[in-house]
This record gives C-alpha cells, structure tokens and sequence, in this order.
C-alpha cells in the first residue's frame, strides 16, 4: 500500500461501512456507518411539530421516517401540528443497554432545498481528499494498517502505550478516559496526553469527554502536559486546564456516534459484522458455515438480507450454526 501514502481507504461492507483515513503512512482516523433507518446529520427535511421539550426553548419533532428528533433553538410561534423545515445536526444515539438519545435538529430557512444527508463515502470524499474502494478480492489493505487492532481496542476500550494503558468508559453523561501505568506520575501524564489526542481523533470520539490523568501537584507539570495534548490534538476542541486532582474537560462537536459506542451499543451485532467480514475474505469452495452464539444468530435471523449478500458476493451457500458453548466474539468459519 506504499503507493496510496495519504487519503482515505472505503470498504462497502455487508452490513457495515468502513473508512480509514490515512495520513503519511499512518492511520490517523477510522469510520463506521451502519444503516439504521435514522436521518443522517446534515440532512433537510420538513417535520412535524409535536410538542415543547423545554418550553420556548426546544420541542420534540416527527421526521418523516416517523422518527423522533430533538429542535432546539424553539421558533417563536410553532403550534402543535405545524410543519417546520429542520436541518438534522447530531445522528441519534443508541447506547449500551438499549437506551437511545433522538437525534437533534434546528430550524432551516423556508427557502431550503430539501436533501438528504451524505453517506459515509459522500463525506469522506467532500473534502477534496484522495480515496480508494478496496474490494473483498484485494489484499486486505485495512487490515495492513491494523484495522483489527483498533476495532479492538474501541470493543474493549483498552489502549496500551509506551509506560501505561488508557481505559475508555462510555456513559450518557460524557465518555471518561482513565490513565494507568507505573511510570512516575508527571512521565505517565505527558505519554498519556499524546496518546489521548492521538485516540480521540482516530476513533471518531465527539461530545463531553473526561480525562482522568495521574494527581500533579505542580502547576507547571500540569500546563507542560496540557501542552503535549494540544501539540497532538489534530482536531477543533476546547479544553479546561488540569486540576490540581488530574482532570481535564474536552469538548468536541458530536454529531454521529463514536466508533466506541457503535462497536459497544450491540456486542452481538458488531460480532456478526465482523464475521460476515471474514467470512467474505475466507476464500475456499463449498457451503460456508458460519458458527456463532445463539444471540449472534438471532442478528442474522433478523437481517437475512445479509446472509443472501454474503452468497452472492462468494457464490457459496451460506448456513449459520447456533452454538451456545462458544462466545459472542468468538465466531467461527468452516466449509462444509
């Protein structure tokens, strides 16, 4: 992959959407996109007015999938029943557990032409980057690039580094990232900031983010570590200081969920994303059994479009074993 040094890499996978940025050789973000039916964030649509959220300020709103949607500035005037042109700004989140936050929109001007929202590939070739479509039957270019690794590590939310590991909890309230390891305090802090601002952009990390670095008692300490994080802090944020007890505030603009939470949200549905994946590149002749836990097979019992896909991309026939005994994550292809 030496000849394609910068740009993005696009897979159009069952299922599952895939892009990885790369940047002088090295991956500097990754992407998901999921088809779930939901408007996507700079879509124009015309709504339904429902009802005040917050009276005058924000209202709940019918887009015309049926969807929920959070408005928010509240135009002065909107009745109940009321069609109001709305931009969608933020996708809807889907939480571990089942729980789900309405995506979010603002008033649109009257005059605004409606459209749809781009797709993962429209926007990744909206800024004027190159891009390249890997197909199945190509060498597995994100995988060259670690693509396994890091799905991993936004599964697991556990990120080692030179002298220490970051851990990665998502909450409603904000995603936390705790800094561990035994170097002395002040090294551990400053390795960790590089490798925080390095993560927050590479896995697509958004919203109200807390970081947890070791206590630093000197005040310089704290501004030297702060400063690593800006040196390698590619994106727009705005930041507090460190405290006197390690914590830093980072805010980003959020307008889709993180490939943390989209990988976390529904275990089963990442595992068999991730199978119908492998299983595309397996390569053989003859049926192709895909063994799984029974809450895996259930996904695929659900979506047996993907199943039929898989088929006709490997022209195989495709079967899918329930097995209680293996994990979630622990899938198995064999060829009958």
């Amino acid at each position: 992959m030496a000849e394609f040094d910068t740009g993005w890499l696009y897979e159009a996978g069952i299922g599952e959407n895939r892009a990885m940025l790369i940047e002088s050789g090295m991956v500097r973000q990754i992407r998901l996109e999921r088809p779930t039916g939901s408007a996507r964030p700079g879509a124009i649509v015309d709504a339904l007015f429902k009802d005040q959220w917050i009276a005058g300020k924000s209202g709940i709103i019918a887009l015309p999938g049926g969807e929920e949607a959070l408005l928010q500035p509240l135009p002065q005037g909107l009745t109940e029943g009321a069609t109001i042109r709305v931009e969608l700004t933020r996708a809807a989140l889907h939480e571990h557990g089942g729980q789900s936050k309405r995506a979010k929109a603002r008033p649109a001007g009257a005059d605004s032409e409606l459209r749809e929202g781009p797709s993962l590939r429209e926007d990744i070739a909206a800024p004027g980057l190159a891009w390249k479509q890997v197909q199945s039957h190509e060498d597995d270019s994100f995988a060259e690039y670690g693509w396994h690794d890091m799905i991993e590590q936004a599964e697991s939310g556990h990120i080692d580094f030179d002298g220490g590991s970051l851990l990665i909890s998502v909450t409603p309230a904000m995603t936390v990232i705790d800094v561990d390891g035994p170097l002395a305090p002040v090294e551990l802090a400053r390795r960790a900031a590089k490798e925080i601002a390095l993560t927050l952009v590479r896995l697509d990390i958004g919203g109200n983010i807390g970081v947890d670095f070791p206590t630093l008692q000197a005040k310089a300490e704290r501004t030297a570590v702060a400063a690593i994080f800006d040196q390698y802090m590619t994106a727009n944020c705005e930041r507090t200081a460190i405290n006197g007890f390690g914590f830093m505030q980072v805010i980003r603009r959020k307008i889709r969920p993180s490939v943390v939470e989209m990988v976390q949200a529904d275990k089963p549905l990442s595992a068999i994303l991730q199978l119908l994946r492998q299983a595309e590149r397996s390569g053989g002749t003859g049926e192709l059994n895909m063994i799984v836990h029974p809450a895996v097979a259930a996904k695929c019992e659900h979506q047996p479009a993907w199943v039929e896909e898989l088929s006709r991309r490997t022209g195989r026939p495709v079967s899918v074993t329930p097995n209680d005994i293996i994990s979630i994550s622990a899938g198995q292809i064999a060829s009958i």
